[in-house]
């Protein structure tokens, strides 16, 4: 199970969920592109798509709040957790300033954002043609104010103070040229997760996307590694 990022559209996952369909039954769980539903929501809008029996759970940067909540609350479907270049808390200069500031991108069309400006912070400059073509179908798909709230509601998310904790095998996948997410990103997923793994991933923030084969084997070996674990000795 994949929960998309900031977007919620799963247009930019569909290569990445390509190549993982190799290994697995693979599902993205779409996020409404007209509401601005809160984490709460839009946890409730996941749990009620989320299969019977157990699986894996992704969660892309936006929606990693959302998976490490989900494998709280199911510590017996939920079989392990991967993270790819997201966050428990962001730990951001100005971080109040910003969240004030998220509410004017309610006003601004997303699809009005300088393409080089959000390939340079998303892909490091080096998006594919394709690429930018799902990126801005993202952008016109999804209202502004849906895109100031989930900005809004990332900035304001803190895990650690929610004492949320997770018990289950966790990967988290750290995007090395990442300029998006603080540096302590990782470790502070790692300090709620009792069994916790950081593998870093020579690529951008948009790391699902510009390394789906390194994210896939990284994600293969983990799923082993939990079966493993799991095999009666």
């Amino acid at each position: 199970m994949i929960l998309p990022g900031l977007d919620g559209t799963g247009l930019l996952l569909a290569e990445f969920a390509q190549v993982l369909s190799t290994f697995f039954q693979v599902q993205v769980i779409t996020y409404p592109t007209d509401e601005p539903l809160s984490y709460d929501e839009l946890l409730g809008h996941v749990r009620a798509r989320l299969p019977a029996g157990p699986f894996l759970l992704i969660g892309e940067s936006f929606s990693g709040p959302l998976a490490l909540r989900l494998a709280a609350e199911h510590l017996t479907r939920v079989r392990g957790v991967i993270l790819g270049a997201s966050f428990a808390r962001l730990d951001l200069p100005l971080k109040s300033v910003l969240s004030s500031l998220s509410g004017l991108l309610a006003w601004v069309p997303a699809a009005c954002a300088p393409m080089w400006l959000l390939d340079g912070v998303l892909s490091n400059g080096h998006a594919t043609a394709s690429g930018r073509a799902l990126l801005k179908q993202a952008l016109q798909t999804v209202a502004p104010v849906v895109w100031a709230g989930r900005v809004r509601q990332a900035l304001e998310v803190d895990l650690l103070a929610q004492g949320v904790r997770v018990r289950q095998p966790l990967l988290y996948l750290r995007a090395s040229h990442d300029r998006l997410m603080p540096a302590n990103a990782a470790g502070l997923v790692a300090s709620i997760s009792g069994n916790a793994r950081i593998e870093s991933i020579a690529g951008p923030h948009f790391i699902f996307q510009a390394e789906p084969q390194a994210c896939t084997k990284a994600i293969v070996a983990f799923h082993e590694a939990c079966v493993a674990m799991a095999a009666p000795r």
